[in-house]
């Protein structure tokens, strides 16, 4: 079959973020969609929520008065618990609330954090107080396994988060010093899932006349029917162009992260090479250890601890078992070779 078919419209849920500073009204806003999408697609099933706040009590009026089942998870921050709760409530639910993605998001970071520093402690190392840049990518590949289901999920989603920060450098043309200034505002969250929502949303309060307006900015709507609007106290009715767009009641795309090219990729490629090459070197560690316990050159005696200093002298220069270690798979292999012969002449 032919990979190139006719365009249909696959977008049958919708995927909304929403962000913004304490106060907004993002939660009331996410409450407000819901139940008037509820209303409008003709849903029976419950609408969920993932409660990290906890924020639910404060629309459980707002559902009740729509006469709408409200059902709430206000147990977890932990990212394994949204997903279960994803899975649950794609079965059982029409809606889902999650507010705050933030929270989440600082699970995934800390639990990764801790989780490291309980290894080093086993392995009695110093413990770690910040992230390194090459953690992210193991990160990452946890935070997706909610961003798919996401985007894919046969249910309507909508995520709240809290407002961050957008930093760049900038030079100051008064002193000529490169400076780090806000250019703009972000969801608080892992920086892809901002490009993720079909319709994403910022709240800002803004005051007048001695009171607080709730106002929504349309960052981003793929349809390009609200992009750019600037909406007071905003309910569904606000974004209702967005959701006449979806393909209410028909296909909905299914997870694209289940297909991958690993098959275009060799065993020593650069990207799998590494933990092949980090394979090999533990191998040929382990024999040349074998050699040594072959000889008796493994015990904690004086005389085996000398002769075992001279026969790594001898062939691999070094003193040091953690250089030794951390020799190309190919050198080791072939100072294998030499220290074989090198304990075999010792012994004759």
């Amino acid at each position: 079959m032919s990979m190139l078919q006719p365009a249909t419209n696959k977008q049958a849920f919708a995927k909304v973020g929403i962000y913004g500073e304490a106060g907004s009204g993002k939660t009331y806003t996410a409450a407000k969609i819901a139940i008037g999408l509820h209303k409008f697609a003709k849903l029976e099933k419950p609408v969920g929520m993932f409660d990290t706040e906890p924020a639910a009590s404060y629309i459980i009026p707002l559902f009740e008065k729509a006469g709408i089942e409200f059902l709430v998870f206000d147990k977890s921050r932990a990212l394994k618990d949204l997903m279960s709760f994803m899975d649950e409530a794609e079965q059982v639910c029409s809606i889902v609330l999650i507010d705050s993605i933030t929270h989440i998001w600082r699970d995934a970071q800390d639990s990764y954090l801790k989780k490291q520093n309980a290894i080093r402690a086993k392995r009695n190392q110093k413990p770690l107080f910040q992230l390194e840049f090459y953690h992210w990518k193991p990160i990452k590949a946890a935070w997706a396994t909610f961003t798919d289901p996401f985007l894919s999920s046969k249910v309507h989603c909508i995520v709240c988060g809290r407002a961050g920060s957008i930093y760049e450098y900038q030079k100051n043309d008064e002193t000529g010093k490169m400076e780090l200034i806000t250019i703009g505002t972000k969801m608080a969250t892992e920086k892809e899932l901002g490009y993720e929502p079909s319709l994403l949303i910022e709240m800002v309060k803004h005051r007048e006349e001695g009171r607080i307006i709730n106002r929504a900015l349309i960052e981003k709507d793929r349809t390009a029917l609200l992009n750019g609007a600037e909406i007071d106290n905003p309910d569904f009715n606000s974004f209702q162009e967005h959701f006449e767009f979806l393909n209410r009641g028909g296909e909905h795309f299914d997870d694209m992260s289940k297909k991958d090219s690993q098959e275009m990729f060799e065993e020593d490629s650069s990207a799998g090479g590494w933990d092949k090459e980090k394979r090999e070197r533990e191998i040929w560690a382990e024999e040349i250890k074998s050699l040594f316990v072959k000889h008796g050159l493994d015990g904690t005696g004086k005389d085996a601890k000398e002769k075992r200093n001279k026969a790594l002298h001898d062939v691999f220069q070094t003193g040091s078992w953690t250089k030794v270690e951390n020799m190309r798979s190919e050198t080791l292999m072939i100072k294998f070779k030499e220290l074989q012969t090198y304990l075999n002449q010792k012994a004759a």
